[in-house]
């Protein structure tokens, strides 16, 4: 579900509005969008409204990142609440015009897999990325990869 609409307290804002700042700090030139998803009645039908989700967009293709948008969803067990915030998964998608190019998972053993995966360095970015959110959403990091 599209971050934006995720927003309904002050702390769950909070805790939104950190990922995009998690994200920066390891690519700063991305341009953040809080509603990746349009609003037809075909896309409701398809998200999960157990999510919060966002798209990392760059103004030209990364070729250390295989992509030139990234998708990230962060998956909870329940509905996000300021009560609930068990994470199921967090979800990362690199994209291209046309094609998925690549995904990864925290409940796959935290690998990456597509037909062109980022670098080396990318993917340990991305993995810290997925650490701190785990973190900031209460995981403990002891259950962590």
């Amino acid at each position: 579900m599209n971050a934006s609409t995720q927003a309904i307290s002050i702390g769950a804002m909070s805790k939104i509005s950190s990922v995009p700042v998690l994200f920066r700090s390891e690519f700063p030139s991305v341009i953040v969008d809080f509603s990746p998803w349009t609003m037809d009645e075909k896309t409701q039908q398809q998200y999960d409204p157990n999510s919060i989700d966002f798209a990392f967009s760059f103004l030209k293709w990364q070729p250390y990142l295989s992509c030139g948008c990234v998708l990230l969803q962060i998956c909870f067990t329940e509905k996000f609440s300021d009560k609930n915030n068990d994470i199921y998964s967090v979800e990362v998608f690199g994209h291209g015009y046309q094609k998925q190019w690549w995904k990864f998972s925290t409940i796959t053993n935290w690998q990456f897999d597509g037909d062109s995966v980022p670098s080396d360095d990318c993917q340990q970015q991305l993995k810290h990325i997925c650490h701190q959110i785990h973190a900031l959403f209460g995981q403990q990091a002891s259950l962590l990869h």
